[in-house]
């Protein structure tokens, strides 16, 4: 039997406020909260508490909870975090079919980012339904955009949002080794709770979902009300972290299906060997390796109502000119040659609106056609800090005092800093590795040169924070000191 995840604002759409799927998800959490401890540490794996302390759970010091293996063991940063999140997933789902007695419910999926309908991107009601006593779905830990109703992302521009989920989907490449532009996140030999390298995808939408719908913001960025879905540690006790990560997962099959040239790394065997083992009912455990949950139908018995990617990306009637100028690039895990680092700065603040001046190390870069397309990186590496706004949008070569949001064209990618606290930590769990995104710039290279507006000596690169606002008609939250973050590096690179 073929189980059918559906998008739960169809679902919704179709049977009213509480649609059945959603029904049934809020009884069986209600008795997984019945299984926890009044207080302590949880103890039931198949108990709310406990299944959210798998992705993570803080220890009181600010480090993660792993005084249970089975504890923050969620990988982020690198190609681990799609795969495992599938496997952490599906070993949840069968956990709520347990508590129904029903193996055929589904999680459903919330795409909360879709730029062909910026209505979903509010929370569906059964999520904010406050007339049900003890809502199970619904949590004051939210923010306060989320909980009224309205679109998280508050006075972020959806367009901007949106441009970002399609050049995730853009992306070439699942992985590669050396730094440039990917779908999946960077190859890692080791396993790691709180990563390194993110992926297009794990950045836009994953992390600016979670930093939206937790938490609130100051006008500089500063949260000042920290809900569940800000923090790797409380992520999984917001009953809408499963139904975002359903569509999370989803998304990764729209990519592959996007397009033939999309593929997974099937050839490298650190992949696809590569084992979780997740609580299961009744005191089991179930282990798959990633290459046994690639293929989700064939190997763990579901598929989703709609794998359809955004018209922008594929219109009917034809292919897009920019979508033709990506697809030249070459497609795959292998690089002609590796990057080189066409320049860089080091140990640079981004602060809001900072300007980072990247000091180009070589001059022109000779274009052999013959060798096939080059292909220009963005590498933003390292960003460390305590806390900080939920994203900031990176521009090139702004005019002198112009505001970026001014020249939309100039934007090279949208950077979140969801798990930037846990990032930034040196302690058994972390090594201060920080948030790393790359982003493909070869098409705005092409655009700025053509409008002679490129230097082959240096580059600008400009860092918008971008706040939701307050979600009220006063004047909201007086704003807070400037965000502390610094990159390690900022560099642009050729392939």
């Amino acid at each position: 039997m073929t189980r059918t995840r559906v998008d739960v604002w169809t679902a919704t759409d179709a049977e009213g406020d509480w649609p059945e799927v959603l029904s049934a998800y809020e009884r069986a959490i209600g008795t997984m909260r019945g299984l926890d401890p009044p207080d302590g540490p949880p103890t039931d794996p198949v108990g709310w508490q406990f299944q959210a302390a798998i992705h993570g759970r803080e220890d009181g010091n600010g480090s993660a909870d792993t005084s249970n293996p089975f504890w923050c063991n969620c990988q982020h940063g690198s190609w681990f975090f799609l795969p495992w999140h599938r496997m952490y997933l599906a070993a949840f789902e069968r956990v709520i079919q347990f508590h129904l007695e029903d193996d055929e419910w589904s999680l459903p999926y919330w795409y909360a980012i879709d730029p062909d309908d910026v209505r979903k991107a509010v929370l569906p009601p059964a999520f904010l339904d406050r007339t049900l006593d003890d809502n199970n779905l619904q949590t004051e830990m939210r923010s306060q955009h989320a909980k009224a109703g309205r679109p998280f992302s508050g006075d972020i521009d959806p367009d901007a949002l949106g441009r970002a989920l399609e050049q995730s989907l853009l992306a070439q490449r699942y992985t590669t080794a050396s730094g440039s532009s990917t779908f999946g996140g960077g190859e890692r030999a080791d396993l790691s709770f709180d990563g390194g390298e993110r992926g297009l995808l794990e950045n836009v939408p994953h992390g600016l979902v979670h930093s939206l719908v937790g938490n609130d913001y100051d006008a500089n960025g500063h949260p000042v009300f920290e809900g569940w879905m800000g923090s790797f540690y409380t992520a999984g006790l917001d009953p809408i972290f499963w139904c975002h990560h359903s569509n999370i997962d989803r998304l990764w099959d729209v990519w592959l299906r996007e397009d033939d040239s999309h593929t997974n790394p099937t050839d490298d065997q650190a992949f696809l060997d590569t084992t979780f083992t997740f609580p299961a009912p009744e005191g089991a455990t179930v282990t798959w390796s990633v290459a046994e949950v690639l293929d989700t139908e064939s190997g763990l018995g579901y598929v989703y109502e709609s794998y359809d990617p955004p018209s922008a990306i594929a219109p009917p009637g034809g292919v897009p000119a920019e979508r033709e100028r990506v697809l030249a690039a070459g497609s795959g895990r292998e690089e002609a040659m590796p990057p080189q680092v066409l320049g860089a700065a080091d140990d640079v603040s981004l602060t809001s609106n900072a300007a980072v001046e990247v000091p180009m190390g070589r001059g022109a870069v000779e274009r052999d056609l013959t060798a096939g397309p080059e292909r220009v990186h963005l590498r933003i590496e390292g960003v460390t800090g305590t806390r900080a706004a939920p994203l900031y949008g990176v521009y090139l070569n702004v005019p002198a005092g112009a505001d970026p949001h001014d020249f939309p064209a100039l934007r090279a990618g949208s950077f979140a800093t969801f798990g930037l606290a846990e990032t930034s930590r040196t302690d058994d769990q972390h090594d201060a590795e920080g948030l790393t995104a790359v982003f493909d710039i070869t098409d705005l290279r092409d655009r700025l040169t053509e409008a002679g507006r490129w230097d082959d000596t240096r580059v600008e690169v400009r860092f918008s924070t971008e706040v939701p606002g307050s979600p009220t008609d006063d004047a909201g939250t007086p704003a807070g000191p400037e965000p502390d973050l610094r990159a390690r590096r900022v560099a642009l690179m050729v392939e």
